[in-house]
């Protein structure tokens, strides 16, 4: 089980743009890049969160005729703790897991051509998972509250699920959800933190929600505070 790459999935995966009946509007764009987002130092640094590094995921699609590479972008936070690792037999197991993709927009007149921005959450979720064997996750959402990325409200909602675990077996979790635009690109942010009693849900909430509002994309993003590390797959 690879936790991150879920993360990372849950954004870029299954990217595609549509022209529907645009015709020619396009021809003369030949590929399209959203611009990395990064939690701030400070938010790491108090959700006890470290950063994995960033991937660039390059996708080509054909929009009316034309191919169009779109390069969309995927950053990658985890949290460990000691306590947890007797669970998990000699390894220390990531107790947190958060992403935040960016994928771009294109837009033409009052038609957006990124699948993923008409998506819900439950949506997203689900063709997620229909990639990944290792989980298993409720479409039903158990829990709406507010975060403010760039001061601005936005929606988190959270799912239930389970993950397998090659030590262990079965381990529930919770996925928590939200997406917004910033400067042309759509966001989606998730995390990942295992249902536990060793781990308050309300703490990890806390958590999650300050590297939502500390999440920064475009001119808002401090590359002093926090500059972006390309990494492989």
């Amino acid at each position: 089980m690879d936790r991150r790459a879920f993360v990372a999935a849950a954004a870029v995966s299954g990217l595609g743009l549509s022209a529907g009946c645009l015709g020619g509007t396009l021809e003369d764009v030949t590929s399209v890049s959203a611009t990395p987002a990064i939690v701030s130092s400070t938010a790491l640094e108090t959700a006890d969160y470290e950063y994995q590094g960033t991937r660039e995921v390059i996708e080509t699609e054909t929009v009316a005729g034309q191919p169009i590479e779109a390069t969309n972008y995927a950053s990658e936070y985890t949290r460990t703790i000691d306590a947890l690792a007797g669970l998990f037999g000699d390894e220390t197991p990531a107790a947190g897991v958060f992403g935040v993709a960016t994928t771009p927009q294109i837009g033409f007149l009052d038609t957006q051509l990124n699948p993923i921005s008409d998506m819900s959450n439950s949506e997203l979720i689900g063709r997620v998972q229909n990639q990944y064997d290792e989980f298993t996750i409720d479409d039903r959402v158990v829990e709406r509250r507010t975060a403010e990325p760039f001061g601005q409200p936005v929606s988190v909602e959270t799912f239930p699920g389970t993950a397998t675990h090659a030590s262990i077996g079965e381990v529930e979790i919770f996925v928590d959800v939200a997406q917004l635009t910033s400067e042309g690109d759509h966001l989606v942010l998730v995390g990942v933190a295992p249902d536990i009693q060793r781990l308050q849900r309300e703490d990890e909430v806390d958590r999650i929600d300050t590297l939502i509002d500390g999440v920064e994309h475009g001119d808002d993003l401090d590359r002093e505070d926090g500059d972006v590390e390309l990494v492989e797959e």
